[in-house]
């Protein structure tokens, strides 16, 4: 898939993925488990992997092999979608 290519609204509408975090260093982390796979609706945790690797693994196994299913995001991200949550 071609990383800049824009999904067309009406697909848009049946995407459902997750995000990937790398969440090392922050006091809420579990220090064997840093690497959160969040919900990219609400940034809600769905799961916790040692490694980043393990996190998309399991995104692309849950959710589909598109990369916007297991995007790795920052911090400011989550705290954006998590204040702002995707409701419709």
């Amino acid at each position: 898939m071609d990383e800049n290519k824009k999904i067309p609204d009406e697909e848009l509408e049946k995407v459902s993925g997750g995000m990937i975090f790398d969440a090392t260093g922050r006091p809420e982390a579990d220090p064997f488990n840093p690497w959160e796979v969040l919900n990219n609706d609400n940034c809600e945790i769905l799961a916790r992997f040692p490694t980043r690797d393990a996190a998309c693994e399991y995104a692309k196994r849950v959710y589909g092999p598109y990369s916007y299913n297991y995007q790795e995001v920052d911090w400011d991200t989550v705290q954006r979608l998590r204040a702002n949550p995707n409701t419709y």
